[in-house]
């Protein structure tokens, strides 16, 4: 049957769903923190999900790994205390998903933000340099979110892009983005016993569990296969890359989720034949999200490059301060599929409070791994201990702007940081 190149959907008036002074699209962690951020300087906020929960990749993606928060402030903080202190924390910077949720979810509830979740944006309206309304699709059907201040933290930039924004995406070389991954959790055997499996400082773990699968002959694409201890019987693995993955790419996300749930239950079920101390090993469930590591870069009003990381430069308006390496995970498979820094090192950074604001409009920001930067830049920025103060950053440059009544534009350093922006930032 031949198939015909589009159809016609007949236009019609949306239902206004809400109305409210900042739209926050995508509840990942950085579109809480912007929630939260905003919500602090006294004005409404509505939060978008497409999934069921808050948290993406740190719990719909199954990766709650927190790398490079040592040096922030903020919600970041307040999360990682509050899991600490209810022994939600694991071994190497990993938590417990749904300890995660919980907290996310009583501290928007706390703040007054109106979280709406089965809710995707489809498309963004626009009069002239404005942004005024996000259509989305949820149970309810199509309807539309008014707002005067809008924030994209979807991670690949769904929002911005929608709306025109100029964006960029994939290795500069290739045009290929970084490699993506599922996640999965595991678990039935004791931690002391499989401790040579663990992750830890090195490679030490990651080079065992990669013998021990070579040995039960599947040789995982990711080549350094990680596992994560949560409890003493319930680990996080990471052992999956799938490549030449976009964020606008359904059906290669879709035929990329089948293929790695395939490896990974065929890794956990050829690991127990071979390893007896991996015999009670069991797959508990994979993640409910593939792991994109590369989304859309919108162009910002500054966009941080290589440069601003080999040369460790401060910034007047910074949002946070980056200590974390480049970390590329290869845009295709090779037989060294791990990750590396892209000859690329890295001195203390700032991501400014350019990065945040669209270049294409006057009241888009952009929250998380999809502000203005370059590939390299990205891959140093992208990870979740800078992620969460980016989208706090954001929160609260538009509260901000709202106060002041001007565009983000204008809001002054001082007036950010009066807000509560940037909180413990080592300045010089």
């Amino acid at each position: 049957m031949q198939q015909d190149e589009s159809v016609y959907e007949p236009g019609r008036n949306l239902p206004i769903s809400g109305q409210a002074d900042v739209i926050v699209c995508g509840a990942g962690p950085a579109g809480v923190a912007a929630a939260l951020g905003a919500a602090s300087c006294g004005v409404s906020v509505i939060l978008l999900e497409s999934s069921a929960m808050p948290g993406g990749i740190m719990t719909s993606g199954m990766m709650p790994n927190i790398i490079d928060a040592n040096n922030k402030g903020g919600f970041l903080q307040k999360m990682m205390h509050f899991l600490h202190e209810t022994g939600a924390a694991g071994s190497y910077n990993a938590y417990m998903p749904e300890a995660v949720k919980h907290y996310m979810e009583s501290s928007l509830v706390k703040a007054g933000v109106r979280i709406r979740y089965n809710t995707l944006v489809c498309n963004v309206l626009k009069q002239g340099q404005k942004v005024t309304a996000v259509i989305a699709e949820s149970p309810a059907g199509r309807e539309a979110f008014k707002g005067r201040m809008f924030i994209d933290c979807t991670g690949n930039g769904t929002a911005a892009a929608l709306a025109g924004c100029r964006f960029e995406c994939g290795d500069p070389q290739t045009g290929q983005p970084q490699a993506a991954s599922l996640c999965a959790l595991c678990g039935g055997v004791n931690a002391e016993d499989i401790a040579d499996y663990l992750r830890r400082e090195g490679e030490k773990g990651k080079r065992h569990l990669l013998a021990q699968l070579e040995k039960a002959g599947c040789s995982p694409s990711y080549q350094k296969p990680t596992l994560f201890r949560l409890t003493n019987y319930e680990y996080l693995l990471m052992s999956n890359h799938e490549h030449g993955i976009f964020p606008a790419d359904a059906d290669g996300i879709s035929t990329a989720l089948v293929r790695a749930r395939k490896e990974i239950f065929s890794q956990i079920t050829e690991l127990k034949k071979v390893a007896p101390e991996m015999a009670s090993l069991s797959l508990l469930t994979t993640a409910a999200a593939l792991g994109l590591r590369e989304g859309r870069r919108i162009h910002a009003i500054y966009n941080l490059t290589a440069e601003d990381l080999i040369e460790g430069r401060a910034q007047p308006d910074a949002v946070c301060r980056v200590t974390f390496a480049v970390d590329i995970h290869p845009s295709t498979a090779n037989g060294q599929s791990g990750y590396c820094n892209g000859g690329i090192k890295v001195r203390p950074y700032d991501v400014p409070l350019r990065s945040l604001i669209a270049a294409d409009l006057d009241n888009m920001l952009l929250g998380g791994r999809c502000i203005g930067g370059d590939f390299y830049a990205h891959a140093s920025y992208r990870v979740l201990g800078n992620a969460i103060p980016i989208g706090e950053g954001a929160g609260i440059l538009a509260g901000a702007a709202l106060q002041k009544n001007v565009l983000p534009v204008d809001v002054k350093v001082e007036e950010f940081l009066g807000f509560g922006g940037n909180p413990h930032q080592e300045r010089g």
